[in-house]
């Protein structure tokens, strides 16, 4: 991928059909898992037909839901995208995950489908990818949550771990994944270099 330039407005930069079909499968594995995730997810609305974006709704929804005993996933990538905010506080985490990781859910999942819209208007690299200003923060969001992912999955937790993965040998099976970790935190970079 070249760096982002921003031209008349727009972020741009030119990624070849690899590239978009690598950032689009990543993308789309992680709204998957955000889903798959979802201890809420598939539950009817309390009330009848009631409009799933109504905040009075999704407050009696989880008003209605055990306060004190929220599901809290054990998959390591879901624990670093929602991480603990009061790890000393049991009683203060759960009431913070209660009110806020679906609200936090839906807005990484929104992003990322801003991502993969403007992934498919590449039409597979063909055109250049074009952020527009609106779309900037939701880009850096998605790309955000992806490496957290992958971090989470080579067990880098600092710049030692990253370090150390950062000379495994070609043959290693992690270091494919380590040069993709490393290319979104280019993009990234540039991204906001161009801003």
């Amino acid at each position: 991928m070249k760096r982002f330039v921003r031209k008349q407005g727009v972020v741009t930069t030119a990624m070849s059909a690899g590239e978009v079909d690598l950032l689009d499968s990543l993308v789309s594995q992680l709204v998957d898992l955000l889903n798959e995730t979802d201890p809420q997810a598939g539950e009817e609305s309390p009330t009848d037909g009631g409009d799933a974006d109504d905040p009075f709704a999704l407050w009696a929804r989880d008003l209605q839901s055990e306060p004190d005993d929220p599901e809290v996933s054990e998959d390591p990538v879901v624990q670093r995208l929602f991480p603990n905010a009061y790890p000393h506080d049991s009683h203060a985490s759960s009431d913070f995950r209660r009110f806020t990781e679906r609200e936090m859910r839906s807005a990484k999942i929104q992003a990322a489908n801003t991502v993969r819209a403007g992934l498919a208007a590449t039409r597979s690299g063909s055109e250049p990818v074009r952020v527009a200003d609106a779309d900037v923060d939701d880009w850096l969001k998605t790309l955000t949550s992806v490496r957290l992912s992958l971090a989470a999955r080579l067990g880098i937790d600092d710049a030692e771990s990253a370090e150390q993965l950062s000379n495994l040998a070609d043959d290693d099976p992690r270091a494919f994944v380590v040069s993709v970790y490393d290319w979104l935190g280019s993009a990234q970079e540039t991204m906001i270099e161009a801003l």
